[in-house]
C-alpha cells in the first residue's frame, strides 16, 4: 500500500495497457499519464489484461513482506497503541503497515477498528476491500468498494477496484460494464483517471 507510515506504490510498465493503483492514507508517487502499467494494481494476484504471466504487484501497497523498516515501524505503533487503543490515525497507520507487510488478516483487523471510530475515508474502505479480496472475500470488497464510491463519487480508485473484482472475482462482465460507465463519466472533471482502454477490452471479451 502506501503512506502515513507505509511505502510508496511501485509502478512498473506493460505496454499497451493502464494504471491501476489505490489510493490509501499519506503521500505516495503518481505515475506518468503516459505509463502504461500492471491494470490490477491495488488488487494484488489478479491476471494482467495482455495474457501474459503474472508479475509482481506492481502498484497499490508494495509487496515487502519482512522488511525491517515497516517491521520496526510495526513494533513502534504497537507501542503507541498500547498506549492509546483507540487513536484513530494509528490504528489506519498499523493498518497500512501490515498491508505493507501482506498480513491481509491483520490489516483487517486495525482498519475495522478504525472505521468502528470512524468510518468516513474512502481510502481505508478501498484498502480494507482489497484486503478482503486477498483474503478470498470478494463480495465483501465489492460492497466497501461500492460504499467509498457512493459517499465519495470523484473517488476513482474504488470504482476502479470494483470492476475489477466484479470482472475477475465475480465473473460479471455486465457488472464491470456499469462501473467502467461511471469511470468514463468521471473522465474530464477527476483528475488522474488512467485509460481505460485494456479494461474495456477485456470487459468486451468476457462480454462475448
Amino acid at each position: 500500500m502506501w503512506k502515513n507510515p507505509v511505502v510508496t506504490a511501485v509502478i512498473g510498465v506493460l505496454l499497451g495497457f493502464f494504471v491501476g493503483y489505490l489510493i490509501g492514507q499519506g503521500p505516495r508517487v503518481t505515475p506518468a499519464p503516459s505509463a502504461a502499467v500492471n491494470p490490477h494494481a491495488g488488487v494484488p494476484g489478479a491476471p494482467p489484461l495482455s495474457g501474459e504471466a503474472a508479475k509482481p504487484p506492481e502498484g497499490g501497497r508494495t509487496a515487502a513482506t519482512a522488511n525491517p523498516r515497516l517491521m520496526e515501524q510495526a513494533r513502534e505503533l504497537e507501542g503507541l497503541l498500547a498506549k492509546d487503543p483507540k487513536n484513530y490515525d494509528h490504528l489506519v497507520q498499523m493498518a497500512n503497515t501490515e498491508y505493507d507487510l501482506n498480513d491481509f488478516v491483520k490489516a483487517v483487523d486495525y482498519y475495522e477498528k478504525a472505521r468502528a471510530i470512524k468510518d468516513d475515508s474512502p481510502d481505508v474502505m478501498t484498502d480494507l476491500g482489497v484486503c478482503y479480496k486477498e483474503t478470498g472475500q470478494p463480495k465483501k470488497a465489492l460492497e466497501l468498494f461500492d460504499r467509498a464510491a457512493d459517499l465519495h463519487p470523484e473517488h476513482w480508485q474504488s470504482r476502479y477496484n470494483a470492476a475489477v473484482v466484479r470482472l475477475f472475482d465475480l465473473n460479471d462482465p455486465a457488472g464491470a460494464k456499469k462501473e467502467l460507465d461511471k469511470l468514463q463519466q468521471l473522465k474530464g472533471t477527476v483528475p488522474n483517471i488512467p485509460d481505460l482502454t485494456g479494461l474495456e477490452g477485456e470487459i468486451a471479451r468476457r462480454t462475448k
